[in-house]
């Protein structure tokens, strides 16, 4: 084997070894993380994503558009699915919203519209910043899980 050919085959080993370390830690770092961090970790997954599909389309790589879109529009239905409906009005309000988000998410990658996902950005930032200040009400007040009536929880 060529040095040229050693070299490749090693940076490719070495390639698979960080993805494969990066993988473990983020499969940990879901399983021991608390259900409205994962919340959070969703909505900011969801914002990067969007903001990738962005860039796509304006540099007119639709199949990229069209991946990254889709990936924001299955963080939404499982945000959707694990609704937990028992907590009240805000899980009610929250499905109307992830409703409306991928509905708009289809119209964007049936569209290729930077536009709507422009419009969308500061809906999930907006959403992000509501979560992270219910955590943090939350963690503040050394209660488990429940902030004035309004439960972080998710159902599996």
């Amino acid at each position: 084997m060529s040095p040229t050919a050693l070299n490749a085959a090693q940076a490719a080993l070495a390639r698979a070894k960080a993805q494969k370390i990066s993988k473990q830690y983020q499969e940990t770092q879901t399983l021991t993380t608390s259900p409205g961090h994962l919340v959070v970790m969703l909505y900011e997954g969801s914002q990067r994503y969007l903001k990738q599909a962005r860039i796509a389309i304006y540099a007119k790589n639709i199949e990229e558009a069209h991946v990254n879109i889709r990936r924001a529009q299955d963080i939404f239905a499982e945000l959707d699915a694990t609704l937990d409906m028992n907590a009240g009005d805000v899980s009610e309000r929250l499905r109307q919203i992830y409703a409306y988000i991928m509905r708009r998410l289809l119209d964007a990658n049936i569209q290729k519209s930077a536009d709507i996902l422009d419009e969308l950005l500061p809906y999930i930032e907006s959403l992000t910043d509501a979560w992270k200040y219910a955590i943090q009400s939350v963690e503040g007040a050394g209660v488990s899980g429940v902030s004035n009536g309004v439960a972080i929880t998710m159902r599996r």
